[in-house]
């Protein structure tokens, strides 16, 4: 599957129920290329639904069945898919490792090989994410040059990172099956996009986390931190990347947060947030409560879907909550 790293769109919804098992394998295989099914114990009132959101680079579906599939996947994966599981059992061998989890628990499956996915009686979450989005958090927060980054092991660090990811996973899934209003802001949608690359570089083995913090070993001139800084204020109502930012000044990701650091003590995609938090403080100092205006619906505007992560914020950079400068 092909995503635009860039985009921001609200989610896509999908929804297809079947109680025949050969229905079932055709959407399996249409959305899964390269890959060969078989079904198992099968309940006598068989039953198989599937129902996703796309938006941009992420996809997350939930997947109920009543059987036991065992899916051979020949053509190796360039997603990466992550399995949560909410009932049954999900076992992945792919020859060289072997990985399951039950409720409650994570996966991840393998990219680059063959491998063999088995899911006993199941209702799994599954998110499917492009490595690009993944690769530039883990570039954004710890340095590391992209070519070094990879995924290490199938299974979360412990299993109350698994528990964390599940959690994750299920709050994605709500969120893009929630209310239409936060979903028309591309804030909200990249800002969810951003929390669930967060958390896979939190919770599953990776290259990243290992690498110390390092800084350029030639400092930067201020030149390209200028032009970051300039982009950045013209586009801050957007669903820029850290990519684009060091795009437009010119200089490798890595290379502009060791410049901003050392410049202006902070990254450039906190200079980010906190430029959208300024702005949402002149909405509140300008809007008028009588007339609808509300801080849920402000917080939305600039890539907020929950208040509680709003008001937190906006009370470190601002010394007070949203509502009281909303209301002064």
């Amino acid at each position: 599957m092909q995503h635009d790293v860039e985009s921001a769109d609200p989610p896509i919804w999908r929804r297809y129920e079947t109680r025949e098992v050969s229905a079932a394998h055709d959407v399996i295989s249409q959305a899964c290329v390269g890959i060969e099914l078989r079904s198992h114990n099968v309940a006598g009132q068989f039953t198989y639904q599937q129902e996703s959101a796309e938006a941009g680079p992420v996809l997350v579906a939930r997947v109920r069945c009543g059987a036991d599939i065992e899916a051979h996947f020949f053509d190796p994966l360039t997603d990466l898919l992550f399995l949560s599981v909410l009932r049954g059992q999900v076992e992945t061998t792919d020859g060289r490792d072997r990985a399951w989890t039950g409720p409650g628990g994570a996966l991840l499956n393998p990219t680059g090989r063959p491998f063999t996915n088995i899911c006993r009686d199941f209702d799994i979450y599954c998110v499917n994410l492009d490595p690009r989005v993944v690769t530039e958090a883990a570039t954004e927060r710890t340095g590391i040059d992209p070519v070094d980054f990879r995924f290490e092991a199938m299974a979360p660090i412990s299993r109350e990172m698994g528990q964390f990811w599940h959690s994750t996973t299920v709050h994605l899934y709500d969120l893009f099956n929630g209310s239409a209003e936060p979903l028309g802001s591309p804030l909200v949608v990249g800002a969810a996009i951003d929390l669930v690359a967060s958390a896979a570089l939190a919770v599953f083995p990776n290259s990243a986390m290992t690498v110390p913090h390092r800084v350029e070993a030639v400092p930067l001139p201020a030149g390209p931190v200028r032009r970051a800084v300039s982009f950045i204020e013209t586009h801050f109502a957007e669903a820029v990347t850290a990519t684009q930012i060091a795009e437009a000044a010119r200089v490798s990701p890595r290379a502009l947060q060791a410049a901003f650091r050392r410049q202006l003590g902070t990254t450039p995609m906190a200079y980010l947030r906190r430029t959208r938090l300024d702005r949402a403080h002149q909405d509140l100092l300008g809007a008028d409560p009588t007339q609808g205006a509300t801080v849920a619906g402000i917080a939305r505007r600039w890539g907020y879907p929950h208040t509680g992560r709003f008001a937190a914020d906006y009370r470190v950079v601002h010394g007070r909550s949203p509502s009281d400068t909303l209301h002064s």
